[in-house]
């Protein structure tokens, strides 16, 4: 019995540089994210993509990528890469909770920290919506900051969750 569980365990820390590889990105990339909201704030390049246009979001006034030759390239580029930063963020996110469901499901913190930061991840995004098509209005645009502060929380306790396993693993192994 105990020797079953000690394989077990070997399985689980040899298998989870994956896990952690994902959860410890989703902080990194959630933090990066964040400071380059805040620069998109600061620099007022929030609505260089258009405001409550029809196609200001996900499209950046009409387009995938802004136009070089617009007038506000530079605020708009600023802007677009901080939506296309969101999908960095989005895939380790992601990562982390397919991982999580098709090889963790016994560990349920990592579970419920896992799908839970791709929910408010989902949350985050649809409220980035909103504060481009609100014109950057200040209550929705504190919301937006606030919800990336759950969000960085989230993936924060999940990634020292993860960490966990490997650290309890390698107590049991030795």
């Amino acid at each position: 019995m105990a020797s079953e569980l000690v394989v077990e365990h070997m399985v689980l820390f040899r298998g989870s540089a994956g896990l952690r590889i994902l959860a410890y990105g989703s902080v990194v990339t959630t933090y990066v994210l964040i400071v380059i909201g805040g620069y998109v704030v600061f620099s007022g390049s929030g609505a260089a993509c258009g405001s409550s246009n029809p196609d200001s979001w996900p499209l950046c006034n009409g387009r995938f990528i802004p136009d070089p030759s617009s007038p506000g390239y530079a605020q708009a580029l600023v802007e677009w890469t901080h939506r296309l930063f969101t999908l960095v963020v989005g895939l380790f996110v992601l990562g982390t909770t397919v991982v999580a469901w098709t090889r963790y499901r016994e560990e349920k913190r990592v579970l419920q920290f896992s799908t839970a930061g791709f929910l408010v991840l989902i949350g985050q995004i649809l409220l980035g919506m909103v504060t481009v098509k609100t014109d950057l209005d200040p209550l929705v645009s504190t919301a937006h900051l606030a919800v990336a502060s759950a969000l960085f929380a989230t993936v924060i306790l999940n990634a020292v969750t993860v960490r966990g396993l490997s650290v309890s693993s390698r107590k049991l192994l030795s």
